[in-house]
């Protein structure tokens, strides 16, 4: 039978019937370009059960059958495994993640708080605080997707001895959500209607509208859970003032001993962990500062840490380096793109206090031809093909990945073209090559943050630009100030005072295209009103993708959502709103030693960290 021959429903009551077997039904869901997130949703609504992970499955398959959540290694004792040493070569600056967008801030917050479930690498959800995953079968996941039931894991503590109930997670939505604690997570929030607290260990989640999209924010570091009674005096403007924020108090396997912003974390084991006999580590030293390279020697040459992530450097550097055979390179793929902003709004003027206003369009941005021009301009296959070798991909749409919801597009490198259409837009050359257009310079200040990979991007594009008659002035910012969300920190990436910047943003899912796309959205423009804490860091202002974004927000079916996905990233590129440039696979590096790290590209690089162990 070819897939012409059969639809997802069809197959559903063949399954349901017993006339095939779960690998079939599984085997051809993913033969129709059905994405793993969705099939796992699919089983769920069958009655197919929990899924969980095993550290011996590869990234990317498609998995039938799999065994309890555990660590091949199986101790009979909760630690005695000694100091477990990494570095996060952009050091945490706060370890409240709602408090911050910035991914060094999550997971140094990881370590101490911890959300309801999380993706494994095949895209799985695994329970973590959550006592087991929703299903229509149990009664606890609403077949229209309104609203989902989670029961909580018994004989979980706080690290104070507080007990972690019910509370705690209505309290988490209420802080996230109040305007006033401008808080970076309240995005994956406001879909909640309200949160009903049935029972000590059990609260009902009701949604504004039903969405496929029902794992968000508990699946992701906005969703990591924070202690009532000790944030409940601090929500709101107070939120900042919170000792808590650089002092967490988690339900997490280790617990704060000492935070030096920016410099490094010190943790020991929770003794009263809620997985038996764990964690391994007694001890674990989150180090910050230095760069990439820095970091990828210390593991991969000298043994001096245990493992490192992001590790930003170029391919042939990092292969170079694992031939000293101190440690190995992993490389997780989960959706994340390197990609640059074109800011719709001047950054050098100021309007009622306010700077990159909606009220002060970008003197050239807001050309479509422009746009297109500079998105021609950058060489995006010598990006990769010198820079990122096997760790990355031409990017050619926002949503790059499941190619299920990619439209038929490519971005080409055509300098000529670029110039054409400047021609074209009335920008002329001057005698220096800069084109010039009513007596304003076509002059952009590119930022992003201090890396040798990003300067070496930067290099490549500012030359391209200068071929079709551009100055560029390039701006490297220290990671630590330009991913911090203070609101008063104007070079941070929320704020946008430049022309042009680039960084990465990193999935909370495969299916997480209603989050990821409300980065577009005119209701989320970041501005001084909202204290720059919402998603929208282009202020692109389209009504058509407004629209787009409600219908798939609304639609349950995954072939007519995978459409309306298409669509918006379809209209995303047709109005260049950004430059995809790379899909890029997360890179770290472990000791030899260090196993079960089982790193997933939708999950925090520490969100298996009780199972980790040294051999």
């Amino acid at each position: 039978m070819s897939a012409e021959d059969w639809s997802v429903e069809d197959l559903v009551q063949q399954y349901k019937a017993g006339s095939i077997s779960r690998r079939d039904f599984v085997a051809r869901l993913a033969g129709a370009g059905i994405s793993a997130g969705l099939i796992f949703a699919i089983l769920q609504a069958c009655g197919g059960g929990e899924k969980r992970p095993t550290s011996q499955q590869q990234p990317g398959a498609v998995v039938t059958t799999v065994p309890q959540a555990r660590s091949t290694f199986t101790p009979t004792r909760r630690g005695g495994g000694g100091t477990v040493r990494v570095l996060w070569w952009q050091a945490p600056s706060i370890l409240n993640p709602h408090l911050s967008s910035g991914t060094k801030d999550r997971d140094g917050s990881r370590i101490f708080l911890e959300p309801l479930v999380a993706f494994d690498a095949e895209a799985n959800l695994v329970p973590i605080l959550a006592a087991e995953i929703p299903s229509v079968e149990k009664g606890t996941l609403d077949p229209g997707r309104k609203w989902i039931i989670w029961k909580l894991k018994k004989g979980v503590t706080w690290h104070d001895g507080t007990p972690f109930t019910a509370e705690d997670v209505v309290f988490t939505w209420q802080y996230a959500s109040d305007p006033e604690t401008a808080a970076l997570s309240q995005g994956g929030y406001r879909k909640i209607e309200s949160i009903e607290k049935i029972d000590d260990l059990t609260v009902k989640v009701t949604l504004k509208e039903p969405t496929v999209d029902w794992t968000t924010p508990w699946s992701n570091s906005d969703g990591l859970i924070l202690p009532k009674h000790v944030h409940e005096r601090y929500k709101g403007k107070e939120a900042r003032n919170a000792p808590a924020n650089l002092k967490p108090i988690g339900t997490g396997p280790y617990k704060i001993v000492e935070f030096r912003p920016n410099d490094i974390i010190i943790a020991d084991i929770n003794p009263n962990y809620h997985v038996e006999n764990r964690p391994f580590f007694d001890r674990i030293e989150m180090k910050g500062g230095g760069d990439a390279p820095s970091a990828a020697r210390a593991v991969l040459q000298t043994g001096e840490f245990d493992f490192a992530w992001n590790l930003q450097v170029s391919w042939d550097e990092l292969e170079a380096m694992e031939k000293a055979g101190q440690g190995v390179i992993l490389v997780t793929q989960g959706g994340s793109q390197e990609h640059i902003q074109l800011n719709y709004t001047d950054p050098n003027v100021e309007i009622d206090g306010e700077r990159a206003s909606l009220k002060a369009p970008h003197p050239f941005f807001t050309d479509l031809r422009v746009r297109q021009a500079f998105a021609l301009a950058m060489n995006k296959k010598l990006i990769v093909d010198q820079l990122y070798g096997k760790t990355g991909e031409v990017a050619h749409v926002y949503y790059y990945t499941p190619k299920k919801y990619v439209p038929d597009v490519q971005q080409e490198y055509n300098l000529d073209k670029a110039n054409r259409l400047l021609d074209e837009a009335g920008w002329r050359r001057g005698p220096d090559g800069v084109r010039t257009k009513d007596g304003k310079r076509m002059k952009v200040l590119f930022q992003t943050s201090v890396n040798k990979l990003r300067q070496d991007t930067q290099a490549i594009i500012k030359q391209d630009l200068q071929k079709i008659g551009v100055e560029v002035e390039l701006k490297s910012v220290i990671a630590d100030v330009f991913f911090a969300a203070d609101p008063g920190n104007p070079d941070n990436f929320p704020h946008f005072y430049a022309d042009m910047q680039m960084y990465t943003y990193t999935r909370g899912g495969p299916d997480d295209y209603l989050d990821i796309f409300r980065s577009f959205l005119s209701t989320e423009v970041r501005q001084k009103a909202n204290n720059w804490a919402t998603q929208n860091t282009t202020r692109y202002v389209s009504k058509e993708f407004d629209a787009l974004y409600e219908q798939a927000k609304r639609e349950l079916d995954p072939v007519k959502a995978a459409e309306l996905v298409k669509q918006m990233n379809k209209k995303l590129f047709d109005d260049v709103a950004v430059v995809p440039l790379v899909g890029r696979g997360g890179v770290a590096a472990a000791k030899k030693n260090l196993k079960d790290t089982n790193l997933s590209g939708w999950a925090s690089n520490l969100w298996w960290l009780p199972y980790w162990h040294r051999e």
